[in-house]
């Protein structure tokens, strides 16, 4: 879905209150600001995607809910609303709506917003630029967003290289292996589990923390100037954040089942021997397979 470029679509029941708007934030450098009526919306705005839609609710919270509901939660959306409904805010902020301002907006503060959004639109396509040719590179996984086998085990041998024996520099490593994750998954359901076990990896680690694949069934992550006592402190984490996740696969709902295994460099001449202490700790872990609910 090819998104047309710092497009702005007005949505709104009356021809007269797009007309509107769109003088209210009559910005410089936009490719081009479109009035569409909220019978034509849907089919419109899939057909070409605009970087940011405005939509006007109009006293009709019901018509603006249901548009929300057919639209993809990737297009960046800002909705006026006369007053503050609760079921409808929930319905907008639910699929996908970057901002809710209730009427009467100075001019002045519609168009900060309004810039604020296109902003942001421009720095995610940005990153997903950069993330397309990190994958075309072998650096990023295209199924998890995090860093492939290959490139982490080049990202572990370059921290061990510089890792300290006396802790000066230390280095740790978890692997994760996801239990049962070789189990007869569908191939979409693997990958949304993946993707979400990348996701909350990245988000329970440092920013100076890699995190990577480690083959199929696992994840790693690397842990520049940690000693143990902070590492087991983020297997901690991860243990509370992914055991018991949930997630819905064609033979019902699964919670996930993980086992972590950590490693120190201290003792380790070789980035393999930190790899194999991991490894051997994962071994040791408890096994709890994939169980349906």
């Amino acid at each position: 879905m090819k998104q047309t470029s710092d497009a702005i679509y007005i949505v709104t029941k009356t021809v007269a209150r797009a007309e509107a708007i769109k003088q209210a934030i009559g910005l410089r450098d936009i490719d081009e600001v479109i009035c569409i009526p909220v019978e034509n919306a849907p089919l419109l705005l899939k057909a070409n995607p605009p970087a940011l839609t405005i939509i006007d609710a109009e006293g009709d919270p019901e018509k603006t809910a249901q548009l929300m509901t057919q639209l993809p939660a990737v297009q960046k959306s800002l909705v006026l609303a006369d007053q503050f409904d609760e079921e409808l805010f929930v319905t907008c902020h639910d699929h996908g709506a970057r901002d809710f301002l209730i009427k009467p907006v100075p001019d002045a503060y519609l168009m900060s917003r309004v810039l604020r959004l296109l902003q942001q639109n421009r720095l995610e396509q940005l990153v997903e630029q950069k993330d397309r040719i990190l994958e075309e590179l072998g650096v990023l996984s295209p199924r998890s967003g995090v860093f492939t086998t290959s490139y982490l085990l080049k990202l572990l041998k370059k921290e061990a290289e510089g890792a300290s024996p006396y802790l000066s520099n230390p280095l740790s490593l978890l692997i994760v292996q996801l239990e049962g994750y070789q189990s007869p998954l569908h191939e979409e359901v693997q990958t949304v589990l993946y993707t979400d076990v990348a996701r909350i990896l990245k988000e329970c680690s440092r920013g100076l923390d890699m995190v990577g694949e480690y083959f199929m069934d696992k994840f790693a992550v690397i842990l520049p100037q940690t000693e143990a006592r902070g590492a087991r402190a983020l297997a901690k984490r991860l243990t509370a954040r992914l055991n018991g996740y949930e997630f819905q696969a064609p033979e019902g709902p699964l919670r996930l089942k993980v086992r972590i295994g950590m490693a120190e460099y201290t003792g380790c001449r070789h980035y393999e021997d930190l790899l194999n202490r991991a490894m051997e700790d994962l071994r040791g872990s408890e096994t709890k397979p994939l169980h349906a609910v």
